[in-house]
């Protein structure tokens, strides 16, 4: 059985959506009003850590004439102004992935600052239009909630989940190393519908061909696949220790 997670994997998914008729888009670009022929599929990529992966990501896409939105986080691995702004070349919709409300510890004034900061930092690179907030799975409350003291429209930008009406969208994500993750995932959703038991990649391309569901968004975090078996096999054994901290969490809250 072929390894999931790869990206040979996730150009499975991309090339069963192109056979299907999806009319790929970028997140910023649905926000702002574009509208093509359904059935649609909005592209989302939520860059951790490990941007090299999003890089091999973000190529893969651009050969087969796909634009997507890479959101990317400005502290440790994840920030690299290189990869960043050759990924934006490509002609992909760079976005902030923010986490300030956790890492200032919850002070509003000290989290928008900080915000102010980081997405400052990326428009040095490329033009910012929308975010999306970091999970933070450790968090005791969700980013989001920085958007209860102050308003993101400040700052230039529209939310990518606040921003939208997500609710008619089928909303597949790799949160938890699954398509059908439900205890480990304990923030990522658009309130979206889900379909339960497809779970692999290769069942969601497949659910793409046989259903053709008109409005999808696809939300994967690239540092999760890779064709190389070491990087596979580290991601791996991260998923699965986090995975269970996640649980653990779930049971505590």
């Amino acid at each position: 059985m072929a390894r999931d997670f790869t990206l040979k994997a996730y150009a499975g998914i991309v090339d069963a959506a192109l056979a299907a008729g999806y009319h790929p888009v970028g997140v910023g670009d649905w926000l702002d009003g574009f509208r093509p022929c359904e059935p649609v599929i909005v592209l989302r990529h939520d860059v951790d850590r490990r941007p090299e992966h999003a890089l091999a990501m973000a190529h893969l896409e651009a050969s087969r004439g796909i634009l997507a939105t890479y959101y990317f986080r400005t502290v440790g691995s994840a920030f690299n102004p290189a990869i960043i702004r050759e990924i934006a070349t490509l002609g992909h919709e760079i976005g902030y992935h923010y986490e300030d409300f956790h890492l200032a510890k919850y002070d509003p004034a000290k989290a928008h600052a900080l915000y102010l900061k980081n997405l400052g930092a990326l428009r040095e690179i490329a033009p910012i239009r929308s975010i999306a907030m970091h999970g933070s799975p450790l968090a005791k409350y969700s980013n989001m909630e920085l958007w209860n003291h102050r308003s993101f429209s400040e700052s230039g930008v529209k939310d990518c989940i606040l921003s939208g009406d997500w609710s008619q969208f089928l909303f597949f994500t790799d949160t938890g190393r699954s398509f059908d993750a439900r205890l480990t995932n304990l923030r990522d959703t658009i309130g979206g519908k889900r379909v339960p038991g497809v779970a692999s990649s290769a069942a969601v391309g497949e659910h793409l061909q046989t259903y053709c569901p008109p409005l999808v968004q696809l939300s994967v975090h690239p540092e999760r696949w890779s064709d190389r078996l070491w990087a596979w096999s580290r991601q791996l054994v991260v998923d699965t220790a986090a995975n269970g901290v996640k649980v653990g969490l779930r049971i505590l809250r």
